[in-house]
């Protein structure tokens, strides 16, 4: 029954949208339940939207590619002129600023396996002990993505992050702390390496003679 919902419903968006300039591929799939929110203007080729437990939101302009699949249990909001490439996963609590670029294979999730509940056990047998409210008490720690993003293709962004406005983060690179607004960043762990030009930062970081 989930299924033939969740057929209908993106039929209906796809009709629906042809009104708002919604462009919604036939191979798109969206949940049966939860609110999925789709301003004007906006693209969906062959994503996932599950806002099964929760809500998701895409503003205006934002471009979904072949692969992407967002499953949000809170909010997941993505900003105007957001453009994210194929194969991206965002889960969970997000909020992302407008005009940002997300490479292929970037990795985003608010929250984690459940490995430090019982010590001792097993990380599967944690998790079939754990409820839903206290995982998510724990586990979920919500992450923020500020305008003008640019993330490299396989970064991965850790639970409870939040990245500032016009930050670039380099290809394959693990974002495990907080990025100041404007600046260039990359490795495993992430490190900043620089500030962007034209954005002005008190930081002591190579190449900022601020």
């Amino acid at each position: 029954m989930r299924k033939i919902i969740a057929s209908v419903r993106s039929i209906l968006i796809s009709a629906t949208g042809l009104m708002n300039g919604i462009k919604f591929s036939p191979f798109a799939t969206v949940s049966a339940t939860g609110l999925i929110n789709i301003s004007p203007k906006t693209t969906i080729k062959k994503a996932v939207l599950n806002a099964q437990g929760g809500e998701i939101t895409l503003s205006r302009g934002v471009w979904l590619n072949d692969g992407v699949e967002i499953n949000s249990h809170s909010k997941i909001f993505l900003g105007e002129g957001t453009t994210i490439q194929r194969n991206v996963t965002i889960n969970g609590e997000v909020n992302i600023g407008s005009e940002c670029l997300f490479a292929p294979n970037v990795f985003i999730s608010s929250t984690s396996h459940v490995h430090d509940y019982l010590p001792g056990l097993s990380i599967r047998e944690q998790e079939r002990r754990i409820s839903k409210a206290e995982f998510f008490k724990l586990y979920n720690k919500p992450i923020t993505i500020g305008d003008d993003v640019w993330l490299g293709a396989n970064v991965v962004v850790m639970p409870g992050i939040n990245i500032g406005s016009h930050v670039i983060i380099g290809s394959n690179s693990v974002v495990n702390q907080d990025i100041p607004p404007g600046v260039i960043a990359a490795g495993v762990p992430v490190k900043i390496i620089k500030m962007r030009q034209g954005f002005h930062s008190s930081l002591d970081v190579p190449g900022n003679d601020n």
